[in-house]
C-alpha cells in the first residue's frame, strides 16, 4: 500500500505526513517553509530556478518537475528507520530523467556524525547499513566517520531512486532557509569526498556514482525567512492617522468583527515560492484573501470580492467609498485596477466606522462560490 500516492490538497497535505506535526509544523521551521515554498511554485521556486539557470550547466537550463513526493521514505538495508526525505522530485532535465532529493534546513543539523551514530559497538544492522551506503556512494568507510549521517542516506536515496527509474542523473539539493547558512560547512565537507568544491547558490558535478551522474546544490533562500512584521507594513503609510488606522483594522478583524474567530493570517503564505509582501486576511472557511494591507499601489487597503462573481459589485462599492471619502481612488493610481477588488487610501479615512461595513460585506461576498 505504501507505493500509492494521492494529489496534494494544499500545504495541509504535507503537514499530515510529518512524524510529529504538532512540533514540526510552525513558521520558520523547515517543514513548514519547504511546503509553502514548493506547493505554491508553478514549477520550481524562483530561488531554485535562478541557481539552476546561473549554473550554466546544460542539464539545469530546462528542468520541469513531473511529480513531487513530500516526506518520501526510501528503505535501506540493515533494518531500522527508512530515510525520510523532505521532498522527492522526479524531473525532466534537458530531455533526461533526473531524481532530486530536497533536504530543507533552517537551524537543525544534518544529524549525528557517522562515528556517533555508529557508536563504539555498533549493531549488525548499523554495520550492514553503513556498508551499503558507502558502497553505493563509492566511498570508503573510514573517510565518512566525521560526516553527518543524514547527508549519506539522503544522497543515497537520490541514487537509489535514480537507478529504480533508470534516470541518468540525480541531484542532492539542500534548500536552506537559514539567514546564516547554518551547517553549510558540514555539507561542503561531505561534497569534498567526491572531489568537488561547492559554494552556496551553485550546482556542482557531475561525478559518476554507481552508474549515475550525481550533482549537488545548496540554495540559500534568505528572503523566505526574513519576515516583515505587521508594524513594518503599518509604518509605510504616509500619515500617523493612517498608520493608526491600519492597526485598528487588524484589531477589528481579530477582536471585534462578527467573524473574528474565523479570520486567519495570510502573512505567512507564498506565491511562486516567494512570501507574500503584505498583511493578508483569509477566512478559515475559504482559502482566498478578502482583505489586504499592502505595500503595493503606493500603500493602501484592499478588499477582495472576487472577479468571477463580483466585478460589478466591486465597481459599485468603490463608487460609494469614493463618494463618502470625497476622493476618487482611480485618479491616485496609474496602475490598472484588478476586477473584483476595491481600494481605500487610509489617509483619506477619518475613522474606522466609515469602512467597517465595506469590510464585513467583502468577507461575506468572498465566501460565495
Amino acid at each position: 500500500m505504501g507505493k500509492y500516492f494521492v494529489p496534494s490538497k494544499g500545504i495541509s497535505s504535507w503537514k499530515e505526513l510529518l512524524v510529529d506535526p504538532d512540533n514540526q509544523w510552525k513558521p520558520s521551521y523547515s517543514a513548514y517553509e519547504l511546503a509553502n515554498c514548493w506547493e505554491e511554485a508553478e514549477n520550481l521556486p524562483s530561488c531554485v530556478e535562478k541557481v539552476f539557470k546561473e549554473s550554466n550547466l546544460p542539464l539545469f537550463q530546462n528542468v520541469n518537475i513531473l511529480y513531487g513526493f513530500p516526506e518520501y521514505k526510501v528503505s535501506l538495508p540493515g533494518g531500522g528507520a527508512n530515510s525520510q526525505n523532505d521532498l522527492y522530485l522526479l524531473a525532466k532535465a534537458d530531455g533526461e530523467l533526473m531524481t532530486i532529493m530536497v533536504e530543507a534546513k533552517v537551524s537543525e543539523t544534518f544529524g549525528e556524525k557517522v562515528s556517533v551514530w555508529k557508536g563504539e559497538n555498533p549493531s549488525e544492522g548499523k554495520r550492514k547499513r553503513l556498508r551499503y551506503l558507502v558502497d553505493l556512494l563509492n566511498l570508503q568507510e573510514d573517510e565518512t566517520k566525521n560526516i553527518r549521517y543524514q547527508l549519506l542516506h539522503r544522497t543515497a536515496s537520490a541514487i537509489k531512486e535514480a537507478k529504480k527509474v533508470n534516470a541518468k542523473n540525480a541531484l542532492m539539493l539542500v534548500h536552506s532557509f537559514s539567514e546564516e547558512g547554518k551547517w553549510f560547512n558540514d555539507y561542503a565537507e561531505f561534497v569534498e569526498l567526491f572531489n568537488l568544491v561547492c559554494e552556496k547558490d551553485t550546482v556542482v558535478g557531475p561525478v559518476v556514482v554507481s552508474g549515475v551522474n550525481l550533482y549537488f546544490s545548496w540554495v540559500a533562500d534568505e528572503r523566505v525567512v526574513t519576515k516583515k512584521s505587521k508594524e513594518y507594513f503599518y509604518s509605510l503609510f504616509k500619515t500617523e492617522k493612517a498608520r493608526m488606522l491600519a492597526k485598528e483594522i487588524d484589531d477589528y478583524l481579530y477582536k471585534m468583527s462578527p467573524y473574528r474567530d474565523e479570520v486567519e493570517d495570510y502573512h505567512q503564505r507564498y506565491k511562486n515560492g516567494v512570501r507574500t509582501d503584505c498583511i493578508g486576511y483569509v477566512s478559515k472557511k475559504g482559502s482566498y484573501k478578502f482583505a489586504t494591507i499592502t505595500s503595493a499601489r503606493k500603500v493602501c487597503f484592499v478588499l477582495h470580492l472576487g472577479k468571477k462573481l463580483h466585478t460589478e459589485t466591486a465597481k459599485k462599492m468603490q463608487k460609494k467609498i469614493d463618494e463618502m471619502l470625497g476622493q476618487v481612488y482611480e485618479k491616485s493610481d496609474p496602475v490598472r485596477l484588478t476586477p473584483g477588488e476595491l481600494y481605500i487610501r487610509l489617509e483619506w479615512v477619518d475613522h474606522l466606522d466609515q469602512i467597517t461595513s465595506f469590510i464585513d460585506e467583502a468577507y461575506k461576498l468572498r465566501l460565495q462560490k
